[in-house]
């Protein structure tokens, strides 16, 4: 064959396995970069505190995303050419789609719509056509930000393993069912700053701070969680190794005419306690993790952690409704009336409506009460017209009566703060445990303040504890504030019944002062000045008391084993940090389960903060769904072709091929521009022309229908050259020259 003007005849296709494969080699470095991100995600892997270069990873996301850009755009080049030399050609609209990967504008052009309209194949070959062409844009435009997704590691929490942890108490002394003084030393009937924590009114100091101005701010996240303002306050406790919290909340009941009811909740002191110290010791082994799969090394530099309980864990809630009322002497008869407890008391156990009169507005509000069957006003202490103290007094609410209730109690108001005749206040209480989710949280500075959340939703779907015979109940599954907690349904899941003997341990003589701690802590919030005491801060201090002292049953319990141990360099052995990481068995030993079958087990899942691959979020699987779906266009491509081709890569050569072809009537009038579909339709096809010498053969486009039996003759052969003109062309050309 000979040569043209200024370039050699070439080989337009060649049907050769070998030199298919060794063209698709274009694909192995974004190929095999897509795989390495995929499985380094998927597999999960701690980078630690600090990224190593976040500019770095842009930069070899975006030249990934180049990379990827150019295979896919080999690979429809490649679809495009085998339908331009074989078959019945492809519309117009498509012949430069191979070159548009990057423009996602193409997939809302008149191209691409008008060739979609065009009927040039058998269906299934155009639905494949189409969907490598529109799959093959998308995944080009999108290539860049899931490289660089899959790449960047991300701020996380990450697995940092799990164990079963043992507690030397029964889940009856933790979570009892009744609660009554046996387990209470008699020295916890006075009490001072520095008594024992197993008292039921220890810490007491901290509900007294929460009454003052200078109590703690809930964290944010709780105050999100339970809709607290920005002013909210908590009430601080000291465990053994735990800091722990009293929240409280309040809700307005009767459409917003009857009182407020409160609610009050803190952490399980001997479970966040063992909580606290699995965090510690957890912490102290991270220093014996060696790198390895999974994670990098140090791990014990890490920023943060967390350690949660999500599982069979119940914590104390209380919630307590109070309402005025006034005796005239100690011989008054009539019994006493206490307020229906929203979501606790049916309805239906309401013997009367009940109005009184608020201090010192003087609003008129109603409340819905029960009256107690076999306690009158003359039962109550002495009430001196001259006495300045608050008295409480607690009496027992038989379960015919107030179903649901906990324990009642009679509030005697000093005669300074007296009003409309109004003398006592008398609160209805109910408590209970409900099962919860606890998490510590772990710092540099160490362990922070202990957290807890009442399970809702799904959460409640997990199995009960094992002393609790209740259903498990359908609780809402939206969030709610801690005041609203019991309109949950079913909540909580074991009501709690106080004796009369162990609720006096909740207001003890304190130490020095010769008075009671209920009149202590009452007297501390008529000093701030004020003047609605008498319901507010009753309900308030009274489930504040009832949970700080349900908190502490099982007290005394601690966690058991040992965790295991590896032995390091130097002979000195050290805890096994890499198998508490790896999560693969429990981590405490020497347990003697023989002995312990009835102890409280519970998981503690730990999660470490730092900079991870993983694919816990949304957009690390959609990265991950986008770069296999590019993994596997390159090996169905590779899988399928044993015909190549370099011929009409570029525009250029395109714009080459089209000068040398002949005119064609059907593009009529499209010299200033295309704006019908049907241009975009007409099929196009590379075809074989002669010269005029016959010589040798040169290639053209060809649009329009072309008679079945000439185009058998015109297609393209394997391994053939091409690329001569006929003898009039080449004349005209010398002319010009």
């Amino acid at each position: 064959m000979g040569r043209g003007l200024h370039e050699p005849t070439k080989i337009a296709v060649r049907h050769s396995r070998l030199i298919a494969l060794l063209r698709n080699l274009v694909h192995l470095v974004p190929f095999g970069f897509a795989l390495f991100e995929i499985i380094l995600n998927w597999n999960v892997y701690y980078v630690g505190t600090q990224p190593y270069g976040t500019a770095v990873y842009q930069v070899i996301a975006k030249a990934h995303e180049v990379l990827i850009q150019a295979s896919i755009t080999a690979i429809i080049l490649s679809a495009i050419r085998r339908d331009l030399a074989h078959g019945k050609g492809l519309p117009f609209g498509l012949l430069f789609s191979g070159l548009q990967v990057s423009q996602i504008s193409y997939l809302w052009s008149v191209e691409l719509w008008g060739a979609m309209k065009a009927d040039f194949q058998r269906p299934l070959r155009k639905l494949g056509l189409f969907t490598l062409v529109i799959g093959g844009i998308v995944v080009a435009v999108a290539s860049g930000p899931s490289s660089a997704i899959l790449l960047i590691p991300r701020l996380q929490l990450w697995p940092g393993g799990n164990t079963h942890v043992w507690i030397n108490a029964s889940a009856d002394q933790v979570w009892p069912a009744r609660i009554d003084a046996t387990t209470i030393p008699e020295a916890c009937s006075m009490i001072g700053l520095n008594s024992s924590k197993i008292c039921p009114a220890s810490e007491w100091y901290s509900i007294r701070d929460f009454l003052s101005a200078e109590s703690l701010l809930p964290s944010p996240i709780y105050r999100s969680r339970f809709r607290y303002g920005e002013h909210a306050k908590i009430a601080l406790l000291h465990g053994r190794s735990s800091y722990r919290n009293i929240y409280t909340g309040s809700s307005l009941q009767s459409g917003g005419s009857g009182p407020l009811q409160y609610a009050a909740t803190t952490q399980q002191a001997v479970i966040a306690d063992a909580l606290a110290e699995a965090a510690s010791l957890w912490s102290l082994s991270l220093v014996n993790v060696t790198a390895g799969a999974g994670h990098g090394s140090p791990l014990s530099d890490q920023s943060n952690a967390a350690h949660r309980i999500t599982s069979n864990y119940s914590q104390p809630y209380s919630t307590a409704v109070c309402i005025p009322d006034q005796f005239r002497n100690d011989t008054d008869s009539r019994k006493l009336s206490f307020p229906l407890l929203p979501f606790v008391n049916p309805s239906s156990s309401a013997t009367r409506n009940h109005s009184y009169r608020t201090f010192p507005s003087g609003q008129i509000k109603f409340a819905m009460v029960i009256e107690h069957p076999d306690y009158s006003y003359h039962q109550l202490v002495n009430s001196s017209a001259d006495s300045q103290d608050y008295r409480l007094e607690w009496i027992e609410l038989s379960r015919d009566s107030f179903n649901g209730s906990s324990i009642g109690a009679a509030i005697l108001l000093p005669s300074s703060i007296r009003d409309g005749g109004n003398n006592v206040l008398l609160c209805n209480i109910a408590a209970g445990w409900a099962l919860s989710s606890l998490v510590v949280r772990d710092s540099p500075q160490g362990l922070e303040y202990t957290e807890s959340f009442p399970q809702q939703g799904k959460d409640l779907e997990q199995p009960l504890l094992p002393h609790i015979q209740t259903a498990t109940p359908k609780a809402r599954n939206e969030a709610v504030g801690l005041g609203d907690i019991y309109q949950t349904a079913g909540f909580p899941q074991q009501a709690i019944d106080i004796s009369r003997t162990w609720a006096q341990y909740l207001d003890p003589s304190i130490e020095g002062l010769n008075t009671s701690l209920f009149n202590v802590l009452s007297q501390e919030n008529k000093n701030k000045g004020e003047t609605a005491w008498d319901l507010d801060a009753a309900c308030a201090i009274l489930v504040m008391l009832t949970v700080n002292g349900l908190a502490r049953t099982g007290w005394g319990s601690t966690l058991q084993g040992d965790v295991k141990s590896v032995g390091l360099d130097g002979g000195d052995g050290g805890l096994d940090g890499n198998y508490w990481l790896s999560g693969k068995g429990d981590t405490f030993e020497n347990v003697n389960l023989t002995q312990g079958r009835d102890w409280v087990t519970l998981r503690v899942y730990s999660n470490l903060q730092g900079y991870a691959y993983n694919t816990l979020t949304t957009p690390p699987r959609i990265a991950i769904a986008i770069l296999t779906a590019y993994c596997l266009l390159v090996v169905g491509h590779t899988l399928y072709t044993g015909i190549s081709s370099n011929c009409w890569d570029t525009i250029a050569e395109v714009t080459a091929l089209a000068m040398n072809s002949s005119p064609s009537a059907a593009l009529r009038n499209t010299c200033a521009g295309i704006t019908e579909f049907h241009i975009f339709k007409l099929p196009v096809r590379v075809l074989v022309s002669k010269d005029e010498e016959g010589e040798g053969e040169h290639l053209e486009l060809v649009f329009g229908s072309v008679d079945d039996e000439k185009m058998s003759e015109r297609t393209i052969k394997p391994n053939r050259t091409y690329g001569t003109l006929p003898k009039g062309v080449v004349e005209e050309r010398k002319k010009d020259v």
